[in-house]
């Protein structure tokens, strides 16, 4: 509400609060102990008054919207908790109130939700009825809460619908007790393995929302399926930029292709109002579009529309076709569409085409397809140079062929041919960039250590296209790595929003978060959930259960559960052989999750070590009084040149390090600047052309300086011997 009027929005919340909120809290002996944002935290001392007030303003804020136009309804929702509270002055805090704050975000639009502790005590007590949600895990409380959504509805006065459980005996508190109660403008979303199978928390967005569904091919060749669905992708990104409207992801409306689905299962199954669906008929150079949306609360058109035109006019077809959507629900276009100055557009017809075919066979996520989709793409990019998109999904390929020598056979190439195309066609895409090109930096400054701007660019990739979940996972991770991880916890419930199907990958960032917090059994049973034994679907599938095992092995260690993390390391071993890495160790682990605070991987690595796997390569482990300690490696590398050999290849190696960590390296043909940093005992350096290398460093009892041997850089594959020349 506040991208399309701030300051009407404002006034507006501030009405309610002191029009309404304010005399209802003191009619009912509460305290309004602070207003956050659009939220308001309130202390009563009867939990009757507290759920009697939460009934009474729901209700008449329910009469006072009706009376408004839609774009001013401003709808809370409310959470009621009884239990022990911290006070500190004017303030309170603690569990009490965290739990009050997650049943906010379990409550519906409109609607209020209250713990079991709350339900005991008001159950027979006031004229409503409570539907149970049964036991649910909620963030940074550790025992299961009874959750209860109250039924203003007076059929179904002083009963409960759905199975209750009997209070525990831990649920009567002897102390004093507070209420704590949490009213907020903004939507929240559960983690699907606390809400699985469960309807009843597929909350409706405030903002309009809308999946786009995928669009009929109804020209005579049905190979131009491809045109389709491109238009589908397209107006799913256009619509998702118009302020006030919530748009469903791609991935998730692919889902009803080719089934015949009724709104109303739509609208539940995604969370959404309005349904966008249409076809597309293309002959020779004329084209047609047909489209309608529908509001799934009466099945009614609430636009409908014959678009005719030339092929030629695809993009203004397209454009028009937003911006009457945008008018029929009364929403304001903050621009023209613009293709080519959008995001890494286009609008050369020829390499338009040329790259929806390309899209078509990359989304089938089978490499074998991926030689087909970048000739496409390659076409696309000779016919329009500034063509960012393109640009960025071979950025994208030739980066994921070049991990693997298997990978980049896909394409005939060798790893470093692989990763040279990635690089020069990284840098083309970064003169347009678009959506892909930002969520593919975040990756690259994650792996370099650089999370405070991978947190930008993912920023910047949600902003250019919000119905994306990629980009929401993107962000969570630069979170989580950056060491905040409850807010990357956040965004993977937005990524949830706008594709509610949990990935592998999603798991594995969830469990790596809940990890990150010290909440290890939240951690093993997000990590299980990527599946490793099972059938891999994708070839990202890969990418999500090799690390995904690496957390796992850490969190069972944590748990002392010794048993389950030997069974866990034996399960990483096929990955490890495809990954063409001889043994899992803590000096793997450092290399594969660069966090921007050592004590996050040391948290890692200590689960590591009392799950038993070793810290460094089996045959590269030095004594003890041989190996330096952090201090010791500071002082012998920061400010000075070291020089030898790669003990495998017999290569010359020569490195710089400047006081700041600023490195220069060499190692045969091989040259690059990057930067070097001790972490623990460890040193991990970052070079922009080969990625992030961590080793430890022992005295060579054997080693001469005339020899260039006095030292040994142990690294996951490789070793060098050296001395300080300089």
């Amino acid at each position: 509400m506040s991208e399309v009027d701030e300051e009407g929005t404002r006034v507006r919340f501030h009405a309610d609060l002191h029009q309404l909120f304010e005399p209802k809290i003191a009619t009912h002996h509460g305290r309004l102990v602070k207003t956050m944002g659009d939220g308001v935290l309130v202390e009563f001392h009867s939990v009757v008054d507290a759920v009697h007030c939460a009934v009474e303003l729901q209700r008449e804020k329910a009469e006072r919207n009706a009376a408004l136009p839609p774009e001013q309804r401003m709808v809370f929702r409310i959470g009621v908790n009884l239990g022990d509270i911290i006070v500190e002055g004017e303030d309170i805090h603690g569990d009490g109130v965290n739990i009050a704050h997650r049943m906010q975000v379990l409550a519906e639009p409109g609607g209020v939700a209250i713990s079991g502790t709350t339900y005991d005590q008001v159950r027979s007590k006031l004229t409503v009825g409570y539907l149970a949600l049964g036991e649910r895990m909620v963030k940074n409380i550790a025992e299961p809460i009874r959750v209860y959504r109250v039924l203003l509805d007076p059929a179904v006065e002083r009963s409960t619908i759905g199975a209750t459980s009997t209070p525990r005996a831990w649920a009567i508190f002897a102390a004093a007790m507070g209420i704590a109660v949490f009213l907020l403008a903004a939507l929240a979303w559960w983690q699907p393995w606390q809400a699985e199978d469960d309807a009843s928390v597929a909350l409706v967005d405030t903002r309009a929302s809308l999946v786009v569904l995928p669009f009929d091919n109804l020209s005579d060749d049905k190979e131009q399926g491809y045109l389709a669905d491109g238009i589908t992708e397209d107006l799913t990104t256009e619509l998702a930029r118009i302020p006030g409207l919530f748009v469903i992801s791609r991935n998730a409306a692919f889902t009803f292709k080719n089934r015949a689905s009724l709104p109303s299962e739509v609208s539940t199954k995604l969370g959404v109002r309005y349904i966008l669906e249409g076809s597309v008929r293309r002959a020779g150079a004329e084209m047609r579009i047909n489209a309608k949306l529908i509001d799934s609360t009466t099945s009614g058109n609430v636009w409908a529309e014959r678009l005719d035109g030339a092929w030629s006019d695809v993009f203004e077809l397209q454009d028009k076709m937003v911006g009457e959507i945008a008018t029929a629900l009364k929403l304001r276009l903050v621009t023209n569409h613009q293709v080519a100055s959008i995001a890494g557009g286009t609008n050369n017809l020829a390499a338009y085409e040329a790259y929806l075919r390309g899209r078509e066979l990359e989304l089938r996520e089978r490499p074998e397809d991926w030689m087909e989709a970048a000739k496409y793409y390659e076409r696309a990019l000779a016919l329009d140079s500034a063509f960012g998109n393109a640009a960025a999904a071979l950025a994208w390929m030739y980066r994921e062929a070049h991990w693997t020598e298997e990978r980049s056979q896909v394409f005939a190439l060798s790893q470093d041919e692989a990763r040279s195309k990635a690089d020069a066609y990284f840098t083309q895409a970064a003169k347009n960039p678009s959506p892909g090109y930002y969520t593919l930096l975040a990756g690259k400054l994650n792996m370099m250590q650089r999370s405070d701007e991978a947190i930008a660019a993912a920023e910047r990739a949600i902003a250019l296209d919000a119905s994306d979940p990629s980009n929401y996972e993107s962000l969570s991770m630069a979170m989580i790595f950056n060491g905040r991880a409850e807010d990357g916890l956040g965004y993977l419930d937005a990524a949830a929003r706008v594709d509610p199907a949990w990935s592998r990958w999603r798991y594995l960032l969830a469990g790596l978060a809940y990890f990150s917090m010290n909440r290890f059994e939240q951690a093993v049973v997000a990590l299980e959930k990527t599946a490793p034994e099972s059938k891999e679907t994708s070839y990202w599938d890969f990418w999500s259960s090799y690390p995904g095992l690496m957390v796992l092995i850490s969190a069972y260690g944590q748990l002392d559960r010794h048993a389950d993390a030997a069974a866990a390391r034996e399960r990483l071993k096929p990955y490890l052989a495809q990954a063409q890495v001889p043994e899992y160790t803590g000096l793997t682990a450092a290399v594969e999750f660069p966090f921007k605070n050592y004590v996050d991987l040391e948290r890692v690595l200590a689960g590591l070590r009392k799950a038993g796997v070793p810290e460094l390569p089996d045959g590269f482990n030095p004594k003890p009084e041989d190996r330096l300690d952090g201090d010791a490696i500071r002082a012998l590398l920061f400010g000075h040149e070291i020089q030898g050999r790669n003990i495998k290849t017999g290569e010359a190696y020569r490195r710089v390090t400047a006081p700041d960590g600023t490195t220069v390296i060499t190692v045969g043909e091989w040259s690059d600047q990057g930067s070097s940093k001790v972490e623990g005992d460890i040193l991990c350096s970052v070079y922009p052309t080969r990625g992030r290398f961590c080793g430890v460093i022992s005295r060579n009892p054997d080693g001469t300086f005339a020899q260039r041997n006095e030292y040994l850089f142990s690294l996951q594959l490789d070793r060098h011997e050296f001395s300080v020349v300089k």
